[in-house]
């Protein structure tokens, strides 16, 4: 049978008639019972009976001055390194060695001597046992996991060569005192380990101070701008749309090369620039919008918007005669003055701008 099997079988034993597992617990104290009691019988054939665990929390100087000169300190190893001590009082180091050599206890009480290394060789199997049923068998109880990945160690001398070695640590001490079930014998098994330490989880470093004015800027000046150069917008018959060719001249009146505006793609204005050439390339460079050019209106006209006549004259209505007739046909504008000539490669109808505006 395994070591689980063992411990399954001697709890079942143990719980009451009628109660299950979630009814009646098991503790630490009677997991303890269940595993010295088993590592005994199992290991040298040695039946007791667990009478008492005791459990207490002190320092490493308070926890080795409860140590007797009377029992055999045996060390108790974590990662080949001194963890801890499991001691053995001189009638707990007699039964065991009578078991092994007579094959029964005797009646009579076991004489007091010093603890040498046969005893501690002698005891090796019932505490190899022990601390291999041990963390088993504590499984769901406060004590598991204090004793996991334990060995045997070699026997050491007195609790203060055992001072010098252990870790000043907080201890937990398991005293037992166990029945031997002969001529009233009792004795008693000592464990001492450090306490499991809880994994400590390292605290996260504080976010760095973030400069959210800077990071605000870093994203909006990356932003993509659309904006749309603006020279001149009119509208044109379906007719003239429909006839216009490569090298169609199109009239741009009161157009001149400081009438670009900027738009953004939602149509809003945001800027006057100035037409010009930079690198081969058409430009525009920004500008503070030029002054209205005022003129003189013709002096019918002046009349008839002031008011001046109450009787309208149709005449002063007509476009002076000088004036050529608006038509939407109009198309060739060779004579007009304001026309912008696109033709040529070099651009010479466009002003240089390269010394505001960086090419790159």
């Amino acid at each position: 049978m395994t070591t689980g099997t063992h411990v399954t079988l001697l709890r079942r034993m143990t719980r009451p008639q009628g109660q299950g597992e979630t009814e009646n617990p098991l503790t630490s104290s009677r997991a303890v019972r269940l595993a010295l009691t088993k590592a005994a019988n199992d290991s040298v054939g040695l039946v007791l009976t667990v009478e008492s665990v005791g459990e207490e929390v002190i320092a490493l100087d308070d926890m080795l001055a409860t140590l007797g000169s009377d029992l055999m300190l045996v060390g108790l190893e974590r990662d080949g390194a001194l963890s801890g001590l499991i001691a053995l009082d001189m009638e707990m180091r007699a039964a065991v060695l009578e078991m092994e050599t007579m094959g029964a206890v005797l009646a009579q009480p076991a004489e007091t001597r010093a603890p040498t290394h046969t005893d501690k060789v002698l005891c090796d199997p019932v505490l190899r046992s022990f601390i291999a049923a041990f963390p088993q068998a504590v499984l769901g109880t406060p004590l598991e996991g204090w004793m996991d990945g334990i060995g045997i160690g070699a026997k050491v001398e007195s609790a203060r060569a055992a001072g010098l070695v252990l870790t000043d640590r907080t201890y937990r001490i398991v005293r037992m005192g166990v029945d031997l079930g002969v001529a009233d014998r009792r004795a008693q098994l000592v464990i001492a380990l450090p306490l499991a330490e809880a994994a400590t989880v390292p605290e996260p470093a504080p976010p760095a101070p973030v400069d959210w004015h800077q990071v605000f800027q870093d994203n909006i000046y990356e932003a993509p701008a659309c904006l749309e150069a603006l020279l001149y917008r009119a509208p044109i018959s379906l007719a003239t749309a429909q006839s216009l060719k490569v090298g169609t001249v199109l009239p741009l009146p009161g157009c001149t090369v400081n009438s670009v505006r900027l738009l953004s793609r939602d149509g809003h204005e945001l800027a006057q620039a100035k037409l010009g050439q930079i690198g081969g390339y058409r430009a525009v460079r920004l500008e503070t919008a030029p002054a209205p050019q005022l003129a003189e209106l013709p002096h019918q006209a002046i009349t008839t918007q002031l008011g001046m006549s109450d009787m309208m004259d149709v005449d002063a209505m007509m476009p002076p005669a000088d004036l050529p007739e608006a038509s939407s046909e109009m198309l060739d504008l060779s004579n007009a003055t304001d026309a912008l000539d696109f033709t040529g490669d070099d651009m010479p109808g466009l002003p240089d701008i390269s010394e505001t505006i960086d090419p790159s």
